[in-house]
């Protein structure tokens, strides 16, 4: 009778437990098998191992109803072998004629399908990982996830297969990823893991674990586990990437023709530290950037898209800031301030942990072009985690790709961060400091600091940073100088449990001022958001009213023969915003405001239409307009651009693209092939056109061509 009473209260821990279950197995921790036959990776679910594998359900809403089931199950299966991780996900629709896939094309958004991903966390930390997707289409997108961006990074690529197929029951998707494209500790048995689902239809987020909305949707804290990972094969750590490239182009009668080889090597020094010896680096197949028109007294920032400097560029990030004062800012390497070509000759770069180190150290090689002689370039970002979430870094820079200076950068950076601060709550702290000496201007400085608490119903935020008059970071970026910013924001959701088409409705503030050190008020800006609406169908709208004002200390031209006088500017401005949701064949944005345009009054509009007849063809049709009346002159500024983009399987893209402003009345065309030959291995032929305005027709003043092939070796 006792022993019989110790095994019933030993049985009643283990199911009374907060982690397990009656049979002492915790309820996200999955034991993958290793299976013999691996499966065709064709999307349907029908091989033997699949019926071996270890299986997640039980999905969880995190939007509408947070922490309901979900509306449709989700099924996911996984396996593996020496070579590869395999996970088989079934989502069921009780509505399959209605299931929403309307993209085919690489890394291209999703927003308006149905779409399946996977979180992986090889290392547990919930600080860096990785994300694959894919919709019904089989589709392929993947991302690094870095606790300290805001959205995943997607310009990342790795070798991985996904294939989907659609059947009675709904749609289904196989993934193989190989252990060597990503790293992970082969010592260790386990991982972190989560897997997410976007029902289109019902605008409904499911996940596996962790559904709470104070998290990013793709947010790693929350994850369950899997082990039996032992005896992965990660190879010798080991990518070899060559390309040869040839090119012709002409420029104001001038013919160039040029063949290119290159490679990059990759070398796996640790299962988290990873070396990189570039050589001849080319960015050929880069997207072209926007055209945009400045309007502004201070300089407009583009955004890297560079494949060489996005890989690992999640190292570099300092100080948590998104745009300026940049410490780094990998487009001042290779590329002139009007957006030249730089010749890379070569370079090393090393990336990734050692411990609880960030390491992120890159040097380059650049050629000379015109004035600027050959130059050498460093950069170099250390970081040190603190508690679970938190880290403090420095940062250094040398080298000026744009003068032939010496100019050198020093920072140091504390990021306190707590997703558990109060009632599952989530916190962030940054704070900063960063000096410059380009050898002319002297030694300046930049200290910022900034909090936000991304929550929900009730969000917060704010930061306040000075920068220097000749603060310059010759590889970063800063928009204004002299002066210090400050700025608090909040905004408030409301419930909406009972209607039938609303999903949330907020309200929010935000106060911005920028003050001149020498003193007096530079820039104030005052944003009152009346209403801020989403649909469950997908829809939102926002109505606004924003109070600005602007202190000019000298004449401003605004554009040609448009001057303004100095003086105290203030205006008021009421702007709409609608957004219509992509799960519709025709959908688009429009932005259109109406108020006091310093002494004068403006009309802006921004409008974007894209037309979807099937999924393997989109067009896409954008423009914007500042339209103002004032007593100094009237100018009309605007751009517009029409694009195509056919995709007649997931390996087989056209993209195109013109674009137009009427203020440097320059037409651009871009056309890109690209054809995937195998995960890795990538055929790509662009043909760039460039047109300028002379008297009353348009002439060719530039014309480029270029194929390029590129493979990618793993050992």
């Amino acid at each position: 009778m006792a022993r019989h009473r110790f095994i019933f209260t030993w049985l009643a821990f283990l199911a009374t437990g907060p982690v397990t279950n009656l049979f002492g197995q915790e309820p996200h921790l999955l034991t993958i098998p290793k299976v013999e036959q691996a499966p065709k990776i064709d999307g349907k679910l029908d091989d033997d191992c699949w019926a071996k594998g270890a299986v997640a359900k039980d999905f969880l809403q995190r939007r509408p109803e947070e922490g309901e089931p979900a509306t449709e199950k989700t099924e996911v299966r996984i396996c593996r072998d020496d070579r590869a991780l395999y996970i088989g996900a079934r989502c069921f629709d009780s509505q399959p004629d209605k299931i929403r896939a309307g993209v085919m094309q690489r890394d291209a958004p999703v927003k308006g399908d149905d779409y399946f991903f996977i979180l992986l966390d090889p290392f547990q930390r919930s600080r860096e990982g990785y994300y694959f997707r894919t919709n019904p289409n089989g589709a392929k997108g993947e991302a690094l996830i870095n606790s300290d961006m805001r959205r995943p990074q997607m310009d990342w690529d790795t070798i991985w297969e996904v294939r989907s197929n659609r059947d009675e029951l709904g749609w289904t998707a196989e993934f193989a990823i190989p252990f060597r494209s990503i790293p992970f500790d082969s010592t260790s048995d386990e991982w972190s893991i989560n897997f997410g689902r976007w029902f289109s239809r019902n605008q409904e987020r499911t996940r596996w674990v962790g559904t709470t909305r104070n998290r990013q949707w793709f947010s790693l804290e929350e994850a369950g586990r899997i082990n039996g990972l032992l005896g992965a094969e990660s190879g010798k750590g080991i990518d070899f990437k060559p390309y040869l490239a040839s090119k012709w182009s002409a420029e104001n009668s001038v013919d160039d023709y040029e063949f290119d080889a290159g490679f990059d090597l990759f070398y796996r020094v640790t299962p988290s530290l990873t070396a990189t010896l570039t050589y001849n680096t080319d960015f050929a197949e880069t997207e072209v950037d926007q055209q945009k028109i400045n309007l502004s007294r201070f300089p407009l920032f583009f955004p890297e898209k560079r494949d060489f400097f996005l890989e690992g560029s999640e190292q570099f990030s300092f100080g948590g800031i998104d745009k300026s004062p940049l410490a780094f800012h990998s487009r001042t390497i290779g590329l002139s301030t009007k957006g030249k070509k730089i010749d890379v000759v070569g370079g090393a770069k090393i990336t990734g942990r050692q411990g609880p180190f960030g390491i992120g150290m890159m040097g380059m090689r650049l050629d000379d072009y015109g004035d600027l002689e050959a130059d050498d370039v460093f950069v170099g970002r250390f970081t040190y985690d603190l508690f679970e979430e938190s880290k403090v870094g420095t940062i250094f820079t040398y080298g000026d790709p744009q003068a032939n200076l010496d100019n050198h950068l020093v920072g140091v950076d504390l990021n306190l961060r707590d997703s558990e601060w109060w009632r599952g709550q989530s916190i962030s702290w940054h704070s900063f400091y960063m000096t410059t000496n380009d050898g002319t201007k002297g030694t300046d400085d930049v200290v910022g600091t900034w909090f936000s608490l991304p929550n929900y119903p009730f969000r917060m935020g704010g930061h306040w940073v000075r920068t220097g008059e000749d603060f310059e970071p010759a590889l970063g970026f800063v928009r204004r100088r002299g002066g210090q910013s400050s700025s608090v924001r909040f905004g408030y959701s409301f419930d909406q449990p009972d209607s039938a088409w609303l999903d949330d409705l907020s309200v929010g503030a935000e106060y911005t001022r920028y003050d001149l050190l020498d003193g007096g008020v530079d820039s104030e800006d005052v944003e009152l958001k009346l209403i801020e609406a989403r649909t469950l169908a997908g829809d939102s709208f926002v109505l606004q009213v924003e109070f600005e004002r602007e202190v000019l200390t000298e004449t401003f031209e605004i554009v040609d023969g448009v001057n303004l006088a100095a003086g105290d500017y203030r205006g008021t401005e009421v702007e709409l915003e609608y957004q219509s949701s992509t799960n519709r064949p025709l959908f688009g944005e429009l932005e259109l405001g109406y108020g006091d345009y310093y002494d004068g009054t403006a009309f802006k509009g921004e409008v974007g239409a894209s037309w979807r007849p099937s999924k393997h063809l989109q067009l896409n049709l954008g423009g914007g307009l500042t339209s103002a009346d004032m007593p100094v002159g009237d100018f009309d500024a605007w751009t517009g651009s029409l694009g195509m983009r056919i995709t007649p399987t997931t390996r087989l893209s056209f993209n195109s693209i013109v674009q137009y402003d009427n203020q440097s009345e320059q037409i651009g065309v871009n056309n890109r092939f690209r054809y995937i030959l195998k995960p890795g291995s990538d055929l790509f032929l662009v043909f760039n056109k460039g047109f300028e305005k002379e008297l009353d027709s348009f002439r060719t003043f530039k014309t480029e061509t270029i194929a390029k092939l590129g493979w990618t070796f793993q050992f």
